[in-house]
């Protein structure tokens, strides 16, 4: 989600848009504290962004879990091309309540305002509870000056919120022992990766960097142990819908599957199940297209109904990489998927997300209701588990089957059956043990393999001429999407199809980042 502003530095001249995604909004969209005491134009000014933030059914519990939004913000001088803002790593405000943590573009590197700035923001509850949150007031120090902006430059800005959930460093069980192609079961307690598994685990099997019988992954490897924070749902279409219209030309065109950017209004940019339509055609090459969501494609762009908070699919790994470089976030590890799921719990033999073993058999009772909207929902789902057909369970979580409406890529409302994380089980909303909504529905997840030469590194908010991650370790060779909903995958499943180099149906995008 975003909300955005034209300013100069020295004078508010325009307004604030509101816009919603996942139930986040960012509101109230200022420039204020400039300092430009350093001289004129000086390259150590500074200014703050300043906004309000809210979301629904945040919490923190026993100060080891809590979700959190990730702020970061885009600028841009004259109608130019728009630009990731870089944040300084002190002098933020944050509200009562609350905490504010700087994500660096190295996190293990030293802050420096040009070389290794903050690229984003995370801010969540500084004490235990849940709940509705409001933020009002929150301040960004952004170094304009470092970026080259002058003083009294106009300005449009646009700040974003993504939300996240932390996953705290311990051990974890990695793989089930059951499902196809899964690791042998073996306890990860280390966060050193390439650390060779041996002895007895805590959570089963040995226990080391890595599981037992796979080749060792390089030593920077996120193999789940320490701290992360993971996106707490996939990619929207709002979301990717504000992507699309930061980039330039030339960067639409490579993130557009179907319609170039210079279409007639109207056009899909991508296949159904997405919606996502340009409201006004670019012009190559220096006038990009504005797209917007249309589910209900009465040509009214970005209504309430127009699907916004419906998961975006259809992706390939060039594409998903794209945004959440983007976005100063990272690709998720296979391990990091396991962990999220699964916690510090021993592993369940075909476990799903939600930590038990039921699988697709199911009827729907009140279909899907409000479609489109907010609060699109489903009716309830019955699961049988196992083989044992006698017993059944009411499931609101897996509903992406094998039926013929939902087989032709039907996705739904990003995080559907979720409620406030302390007070829902997790069979009933989906949840991960961490609070992690649609891990193994809706979308195929996206993640990294351990035979890659991926070291962890983090999106810089900024994309190459063709709109492609900068990230030199983000390679195809090693990407892979798992659970899949719509072939029924559980956690531990690794037989996932590589989607690197083509469109697939079900590939959503989720992302993750590495705690400072």
């Amino acid at each position: 989600m975003n909300s955005k502003i034209k300013i100069s530095l020295l004078i508010l001249i325009s307004f604030v848009n509101r816009v919603y995604s996942n139930n986040i909004s960012v509101s109230n969209v200022t420039i204020t504290g400039q300092n430009f005491s350093a001289g004129t134009n000086n390259s150590a000014n500074f200014s703050n962004i300043k906004f309000d933030v809210a979301w629904e059914n945040s919490w923190r519990s026993a100060s080891l879990n809590w979700d959190a939004a990730w702020l970061f913000a885009k600028y841009r001088v004259n109608g130019g091309e728009w630009k990731h803002c870089n944040l300084n790593n002190t002098g933020h405000t944050t509200p009562s309540g609350s905490m504010l943590e700087v994500g660096l573009v190295a996190p293990a590197t030293a802050f420096n305002s040009t070389t290794n700035p903050g690229v984003g923001a995370f801010i969540y509850r500084s004490a235990d509870g849940n709940g509705n949150v409001n933020y009002q007031n929150v301040q960004l120090r952004w170094n304009y000056g470092s970026q080259g902006v002058l003083d009294a430059d106009i300005l449009d800005i646009q700040v974003f919120a993504i939300e996240m959930v932390y996953v705290p460093t311990g051990a974890f069980a990695a793989g089930d022992g059951f499902s196809p192609n899964s690791f042998t079961i073996t306890t990860i307690n280390t966060g050193v990766a390439n650390t060779a598994p041996s002895g007895i685990g805590s959570l089963g099997g040995q226990a080391g960097g890595y599981p037992t019988g796979i080749g060792a992954p390089n030593t920077l490897f996120p193999n789940g142990y320490n701290a992360f924070y993971c996106m707490k749902y996939e990619v929207s279409q709002g979301m990717y819908r504000d992507f699309l219209n930061t980039l330039n030309f030339n960067q639409q065109a490579g993130n557009y599957e179907l319609s170039p950017p210079n279409s007639p209004i109207g056009s899909y940019i991508t296949y159904a199940p997405n919606k996502i339509r340009i409201k006004a055609s670019g012009i190559s090459p220096n006038l990009p297209a504005v797209v917007g969501c249309d589910f209900n494609e009465n040509n009214i762009y970005d209504e309430n109904g127009d699907g916004q908070w419906q998961a975006f699919t259809r992706l390939d790994f060039n594409k998903s990489f794209s945004f959440l470089d983007w976005a100063g976030l990272r690709p998720m590890t296979e391990l990091e998927f396991e962990k999220s799921c699964r916690g510090p719990n021993a592993p369940v033999e075909g476990e799903f997300a939600w930590g038990t073993p039921f699988y697709k058999e199911h009827t729907f009772s009140g279909g899907v209701q409000n479609t489109g909207f907010s609060n699109e929902n489903l009716g309830p789902t019955e699961y049988k588990y196992g083989s044992d057909t006698g017993n059944t369970c009411t499931v609101l979580a897996y509903y992406n089957g094998s039926t013929p409406q939902l087989s032709y890529g039907i996705v739904y409302r990003c995080g559907i059956f979720a409620g406030n994380a302390l007070n829902t089980g997790r069979v009933s909303s989906g949840g991960t043990f961490y609070g992690i909504m649609d891990m193994t529905g809706n979308c195929t997840e996206p993640v990294i393999q351990i035979n890659s030469s991926f070291l962890g590194t983090h999106g810089d908010g900024s994309l190459d001429s063709a709109g492609r991650r900068t990230n030199a370790d983000w390679t195809n060779s090693g990407a892979r999407g798992i659970a899949e909903a719509f072939n029924v995958y559980p956690v531990s499943l690794r037989s996932g199809q590589n989607y690197s180099f083509s469109f697939n149906v079900s590939l959503g995008c989720r992302g993750a980042r590495t705690v400072q």
